[in-house]
């Protein structure tokens, strides 16, 4: 479902995009993420990583501005809930095998 509502700051805008379009923005590795624009085309973000170099976007907005735009915004929501997600499921992975392990001892017992 698209927003009516136009957000007034970059930041509500990544947010927006992010919202409306998270199942659309690709990682393709190393930092880099395919995010969708407004007019139908994709921009490339670079979070950079490895670096310390400021992320970067391929959109007429960041080229303009050199400014953090939507794109990169809506790409790193996108790596911290990605970030997230394997967190969660790391921890849900070594909880069972703590509770195979307690099983297993459980039995040899008897």
């Amino acid at each position: 479902m698209k927003s009516l509502a136009q957000p007034a700051t970059r930041e509500l805008r990544g947010l927006a995009l992010y919202r409306d379009h998270h199942d659309e923005i690709i990682h393709e590795g190393h930092g880099s993420y395919r995010v969708p624009g407004c007019g139908g085309g994709t921009y490339t973000v670079d979070l950079a990583v490895f670096t310390d170099e400021p992320e970067t976007c391929s959109c007429p907005d960041y080229q303009r501005h050199k400014q953090t735009c939507k794109h990169v915004y809506a790409a790193t929501v996108a790596r911290a809930k990605s970030r997230a997600k394997a967190r969660r499921e790391q921890h849900q992975r070594a909880a069972s095998r703590a509770s195979r392990g307690s099983v297993a001892s459980l039995v040899a017992a008897l």
